[in-house]
């Protein structure tokens, strides 16, 4: 698919989860068309890292093609002959700097202020994405969706969509993800990305300037999620040593072949990234817990009416295929429809944006069966 289009969705006003009421612009794009009874729609929700851009391609000339591209198009698993597909920009989301990303978060301006909102920016959950998304759904005339599905911070906004609007969804699919973030995963790789930004002298409190902002900061952020994200064996390849290399042996200063190589990467794929859209985004991943607000996992889990696909990887350090077993045996205890569909993959837990091949036959029978 080529000449993508972006376009932007606004609420004048929207009540946070935590209290606060803004205004809201958020981008989003669209797949294959609505048919005449509207219940053709799947909404794909993103990754951490990643936008609406979910398949195609803006511009022919452009080098890469949305995320999901491999299953998303025509005659794709969510083929878009068949079904219209709907992807949102995230509130924070941290590729501020990136032209085709529309969102509102501590970069954007307070209306009421004119200022940037900077860390005035009220905190923000995968639960409110899920509200923002519904009200941008049914602005479309959509009231009922043939699914809800996501890879990682993605499968967090479909199990709210799962939990909180059970009757506006046939099935819910989540990718690499469960009902509540490890607290491993918060404290080892979110938490300290947080750390490692607001510790850096430039990060000013989150009034840093254009030109002058925390960059190593958020170098090391990065850093820390990439290095979780991936397994061990992938590293070995994409970033191989050099055995004759001699300067780092001899001098403090100069680094390893495989160190220069993943600083390398790292420096590239942040020139989009914002530090504080990456603490709020960082925060939002460490708050999500599907059982807040209820009595008990159990309680929430229990809501859910959608038929549910876990599609979780056995090399995932972020999020292992214990959570997503543990989702499966609570929906299923309750009466619901849900089943755990375990790949393997050297990507960890990026298998679920990389390796979709493991998974994409499996998803097109889910997508395709028939409700009962």
């Amino acid at each position: 698919m080529q000449n993508v289009e972006k376009q932007p969705f606004s609420l004048e006003e929207y009540t946070l989860e935590c209290g606060e009421t803004i205004s809201v612009t958020i981008g989003f794009e669209t797949y294959g068309k609505l048919n005449a009874e509207k219940n053709n729609a799947i909404l794909v929700c993103h990754f951490f890292s990643a936008t609406s851009h979910a398949a195609g391609k803006y511009f022919p000339a452009d080098e890469e093609s949305g995320w999901w591209d491999q299953l998303i198009g025509p005659g794709k698993t969510m083929d878009t002959d068949r079904y219209f597909i709907i992807a949102s920009d995230t509130l924070c989301n941290i590729q501020l700097k990136n032209p085709h990303v529309i969102t509102t978060g501590p970069g954007t301006i307070n209306p009421k202020t004119g200022e940037k909102y900077g860390i005035t920016f009220p905190q923000f959950t995968y639960r409110d994405m899920a509200g923002i998304q519904y009200e941008l759904v049914t602005s479309l005339g959509i009231s009922r969706l043939a699914a809800v599905i996501g890879p990682s911070a993605g499968g967090m906004q479909a199990l709210n969509w799962a939990v909180h609007y059970p009757d506006m969804l046939e099935a819910c699919v989540c990718v690499i993800s469960g009902a509540q973030t490890p607290v491993l995963t918060s404290l080892a790789y979110l938490q300290s990305a947080i750390d490692a930004i607001t510790l850096d002298p430039k990060w000013k409190s989150g009034s840093y300037s254009e030109g002058s902002e925390p960059e190593a900061g958020l170098t090391l952020a990065l850093s820390l999620m990439n290095l979780a994200a991936y397994q061990y064996g992938w590293y070995e390849e994409a970033f191989p040593r050099i055995s004759n290399e001699s300067k780092p042996y001899t001098s403090m200063e100069e680094q390893p072949s495989f160190q220069r190589q993943f600083r390398n990467m790292v420096t590239q794929r942040m020139v989009p990234y914002d530090a504080n859209h990456y603490i709020y985004t960082a925060r939002a991943a460490m708050l999500h817990n599907i059982a807040h607000g209820f009595s008990s996992l159990e309680d929430a889990l229990g809501r859910i009416k959608a038929r549910l696909l876990m599609i979780p990887c056995t090399s995932d350090l972020l999020f292992p295929p214990e959570y997503s077993r543990q989702v499966v045996d609570i929906v299923t205890g309750h009466g619901g429809k849900a089943e755990c569909y375990e790949i393997s993959s050297p990507y960890g837990h990026m298998a679920g944006v990389l390796d979709t091949g493991l998974f994409a036959e499996k998803l097109a029978s889910f997508l395709n069966k028939a409700p009962e």
